[in-house]
Parts: C-alpha cells; structure tokens; sequence
C-alpha cells in the first residue's frame, strides 16, 4: 500500500510546481515576448501536464500576472534596490551596480532588453490587468529608490533641497533607459556614454564629493 502525501507535502509538491512554470515561463517570455509564447510551448518545457499547468494558472494571462507580481517585481528589488543597502551613500551604490549589472552584461543579454521594460511595452498598452500590475511594480521600484535617497540625503550626502522623489524617477527611468538604448543600438560600448552622463547628473545633487569605489 502506497502511503498517502501528507498535506505538508502536497503543498510543497504544489509550491514547487507553481515555481517550475514560473521559471520556465520567465525565460520564454524574456526570450520571445509574452504574446509569442504559447501555453503549450511552456508545458512542453516543464514535463509537466497541461492539467498541473491550469490548475495554477486558469489562463495565459494569470500567468502573465503571476509573472509581474511574483518574478519580476522581487527580481528587480533583489538586483537593484537590496544592494544599496551596503552603501552609505546610495548613489554610488546605484552607478556600481548599473557597472555590475549593465556594464558587465553579456551583449546577447543586453539584446534581450529589461524583462520588466520590455512587457511595459507590449502589454500595458493592450490590458489592463498587466497595466496595473506594471505600474505597481515601477511605483516599488520608485518607492524604495526613494527610501534610500532619503537615507542618503539625511546622511549628508545629497544636498537638502534636492527633491528624492523625481531622483527617484529619474534614476529608475535611466536604468530602463539604458537597457532600451542598449537594446536599440546593439552595442554594449554606448554603456561608457550613458553610465558617465548619469555620473554628471549625481555631482549635480551630491552635498559632498565622493571617492567612488571601482569595481
């Protein structure tokens, strides 16, 4: 007699599923856009079956919410906004991991674009689940951007009159400027351009010069 799964397991069993399709679905999506993805291109990579698949996500479009809120959003606070947290000054911890993260990029990585960018621009225009979805996941990144200029500006290293919100908008808009210009132009040399004009920007707002670490 085969002993039955115990309800920790199923949800474990259940939980790791969910992530395997997620994961698989990313990498499509990122790869070939969310519209040139079908359901059956991503059960395919799972091993899984079409009815495991739908009993997560009822339709293409659950996934792609579940993309948003439960992939691309934790990723984007785990490559841009954790980071900063080991720097005093938050902005030279934003140019060091543009440098990191961007800089150092493979060029078939950088062809690939932001896979936040990237479904802001095919799919906020087209539904409105993605729409708002896309926009909370920006307005976080922002948030938190903001959170640590703040730090930074009550640290002494941002001037006071400086408004942390809009650097904040600036600066998220630069990081998804830059993938887009990267991804427009094919070459991973207009980093140098980009990254420097950013570095003019800071000594703009910056209350005291800082020897800013290389990497």
């Amino acid at each position: 007699m085969t002993a039955k799964a115990t309800p920790k397991k199923r949800t474990r069993n259940l939980e790791q599923t969910r992530k395997t399709i997620l994961d698989v679905a990313f990498f499509e999506v990122f790869s070939r856009s969310f519209q040139g993805v079908s359901i059956d291109d991503i059960v395919a990579r799972t091993k899984l079956t079409k009815g495991a698949f739908y009993h997560h996500f009822p339709t293409k479009l659950d996934l792609g919410y579940a993309l948003v809120e439960e992939v691309i959003t934790p990723m984007i606070l785990d490559r841009w906004i954790f980071p900063l947290e080991a720097f005093e000054n938050p902005l030279e911890g934003i140019l060091e991991q543009l440098h990191n993260l961007i800089g150092k990029a493979q060029p078939e990585e950088l062809r690939l674009g932001c896979p936040l960018n990237n479904l802001v621009q095919e799919m906020a225009p087209v539904d409105a689940g993605f729409r708002t979805r896309l926009e909370a996941s920006l307005t976080s990144w922002i948030d938190e951007m903001d959170r640590h200029l703040k730090r930074g500006q009550k640290n002494g290293y941002l001037r006071e009159d400086v408004n942390t919100r809009q650097v904040a908008h600036f600066v998220v808009m630069s990081h998804e400027g830059f993938y887009g210009m990267l991804k427009g132009l094919n070459d991973p040399r207009a980093f140098a351009a980009l990254s420097s004009s950013l570095q003019m920007y800071f000594t703009t707002i910056e209350a005291k010069p800082t020897k800013r670490r290389t990497a």
